[in-house]
């Protein structure tokens, strides 16, 4: 699998710094770097093929992105996957998303729909294959159609920022043929709800969805005094 930023994405379509976000990221959600991993400048530089400068302001932004913690040592590690930090991030997003769902799905017109009917048939074909990474793609694109339609951009941004750092708790939930089929049911159901412009049932399939998610998998996530 490619990890040069060259290889991975044309030169000039975004900065330097953005490219090593996303493709640490991209690292991390994947596993390829694992939770309680330590993350050397030097060595992700190389492993990009890029210099030690943009590393250093990836790594800050996907602190910020609750991705990578900072240690009382210095050193920067994966951040590990803990109860505490998947509540406390989906209690988040309850209050995000919902919003964005209830004001997307009362805006969405007939080009919106038409979008969110192409996705939602990839991802009816993702889900029987659990092709897991495209089906996660395929959720944000899904949804973001209506998230932007309500022209709440910096909402859309900042559900954007939780939905990606949920990533690999969403893996943990798409285990299964069962819960795959689940999944892609909610999405069927968002679409309803904006087809007829209800906001209300929007913000609650959303909340549904979320509230099942955490369910399935708090209890199998160490706490932070465990892994601490």
């Amino acid at each position: 699998m490619k990890e040069h930023l060259a290889d991975i994405e044309p030169l000039g379509r975004a900065s330097v710094e953005q490219r090593a976000a996303t493709a640490l990221r991209e690292l991390i959600v994947s596993g390829r770097l694992p939770e309680g991993m330590p993350l050397v400048q030097r060595d992700l530089a190389e492993r990009l093929g890029i210099s030690q400068t943009p590393i250093r302001h990836a790594l800050a932004e996907l602190e910020r992105s609750g991705l990578v913690e900072f240690g009382e040592t210095g050193r920067t590690l994966v951040r590990r996957l803990t109860r505490e930090d998947l509540e406390e991030l989906y209690a988040a997003r309850l209050g995000l998303e919902g919003l964005a769902a209830r004001l997307g799905a009362e805006s969405v017109g007939k080009l919106e729909l038409e979008r969110m009917r192409e996705v939602l048939q990839r991802l009816d074909r993702l889900a029987k294959a659990q092709d897991v990474d495209a089906y996660l793609v395929g959720r944000w694109d899904f949804h973001s159609i209506a998230y932007l339609a309500s022209g709440r951009t910096r909402l859309a941004a900042e559900v954007q920022r939780l939905f990606w750092r949920g990533e690999r708790y969403n893996r943990l939930v798409l285990s299964s043929p069962e819960r795959f089929d689940r999944s892609v049911a909610s999405y069927h159901a968002f679409h309803d709800a904006c087809e007829v412009n209800d906001g209300a049932s929007a913000e609650r399939v959303i909340h549904d969805s979320m509230r099942w998610a955490v369910d399935l998998i708090a209890g199998s996530l160490p706490s932070e005094q465990e892994v601490g």
